[in-house]
Order: structure tokens, then C-alpha cells, then sequence
């Protein structure tokens, strides 16, 4: 009598391994104040780029704000938000200047022309802004008071002259909301604006996202 051929029960499938759960998406605004966006030059043609002074240069579109903001969404992603106020501000840096202080003393809030209409959107919102008269421009509060940025994260970064940061971090935080988290800022000599990517870059790598 032949022998019944042994048959070999199928190897069980084996369960497929799950794959770990994608990390939630940051969602980024980066929101920025550039005097280039909030001053009207009638003859670009006369100022020379190639000077890095506060009444040449940094008037001519982009700003070392808008600079910096440029870079950082090249290397996070995220959106740009000039913020630009309804009354513009004057080429000349005394006459500028003079306005600077003016709202500074008076904590004059100048309304703005832009605005956010999706600020609910974002996770992480980086906020630009060059040294104004020891703090960072009025605008800046008016764009943190007139947006919720309850329980979000916050990102300065900053192109100044000889004055550094001055005030500017102590007023943004008072104004901002008691939940946020604030993180290390980037700051900038605005002479050096130009050759500071590679250092941008290694704070963004250093920053916890």
C-alpha cells in the first residue's frame, strides 16, 4: 500500500509590523516687520545697495528682516506674513526714527494694513523685527494684541544695529500671552545680515520644533 504523502500545514502569514504613527504636522507662520515693507522710496535708482547703513540699504525691498524671514521658510516651510501698517513710514531714517520714538513713548499701537485671517491654523509662529528705538517696533504689539497667540509656540529673530536687543524681547513677552512658550531667539548685527544664513540655519537646528 503506498504511504499517504505527509502535506506541511502553510507557514502562517505573519501579522505585518505597524508602522509608527506620523509625527502631527507643525503648522508655521512666519510673521515679520521690515521698514523696506512700510516705506514708499519715489526713486529707488538713488539709494546704493551696496551700503549698509539704516537709510540706504535696509529701505530697498527685501528688508534684513524679509531677508532673514526668506531664509527660514526655505529651510521649515511655513508661511510669510509681512506685517505692514495703514500709514507708512518715512525713507528718511531721522524722520523714521522720530515716529519710532513717538510711538514708543506715547505706547502708541499704529493699525495695520495686513492681517492673519487663519491665525487659529498655526502651531509655531516665528516673529521678525529689526531694533526700534530700543525695542522692537510698535507694530509688533499691535500684530501680537490684535492675534490669538494663546498656547503657541514663539520664535524671534532680529536684525539690529549697536543697540542690540535692547528691550525688545522684555516688551514682546509681556505682551504675548501667559501660555506661550517662547524659544532662543536669533539675533543679527544688520551689517551682517547678508553673510548670516549659516548661522541661521544652526539655530534653527538647535531650536526644539
Amino acid at each position: 500500500v503506498p504511504e499517504t504523502p505527509t502535506v506541511s500545514a502553510p507557514e502562517p502569514t505573519p501579522e505585518p509590523t505597524p508602522e509608527p504613527p506620523d509625527e502631527p504636522e507643525q503648522n508655521i507662520l512666519i510673521a515679520y516687520f521690515t521698514w523696506a515693507d512700510n516705506t514708499h522710496v519715489e526713486d529707488p535708482s538713488s539709494v546704493d545697495p551696496t551700503i549698509d547703513a539704516p537709510s540706504s540699504a535696509s529701505i530697498l525691498p527685501p528688508g534684513d528682516t524679509a531677508r532673514l524671514a526668506g531664509w527660514i521658510q526655505k529651510e521649515v516651510g511655513g508661511d510669510l506674513h509681512s506685517i505692514i501698517t495703514e500709514e507708512a513710514y518715512s525713507s528718511d531714517y531721522d524722520a523714521c526714527l522720530d515716529r519710532a520714538i513717538e510711538e514708543h513713548d506715547g505706547g502708541i499701537r499704529p493699525a495695520l494694513s495686513s492681517s492673519v485671517s487663519n491665525m487659529e491654523d498655526y502651531d509655531i509662529v516665528f516673529l521678525g523685527f529689526p531694533n526700534w528705538w530700543y525695542s522692537c517696533p510698535m507694530a509688533i504689539l499691535t500684530f501680537i494684541e490684535e492675534n490669538d497667540l494663546s498656547g503657541k509656540t514663539i520664535v524671534p529673530f532680529c536684525a539690529h544695529g549697536t543697540g542690540g536687543l535692547a528691550a525688545s524681547l522684555r516688551d514682546i513677552n509681556a505682551a504675548l500671552p501667559d501660555d506661550c512658550t517662547v524659544l532662543e531667539e536669533f539675533h543679527v548685527y544688520r551689517s551682517e545680515v547678508r553673510s548670516a544664513q549659516p548661522d541661521l540655519i544652526a539655530w534653527l537646528d538647535g531650536l526644539d520644533l
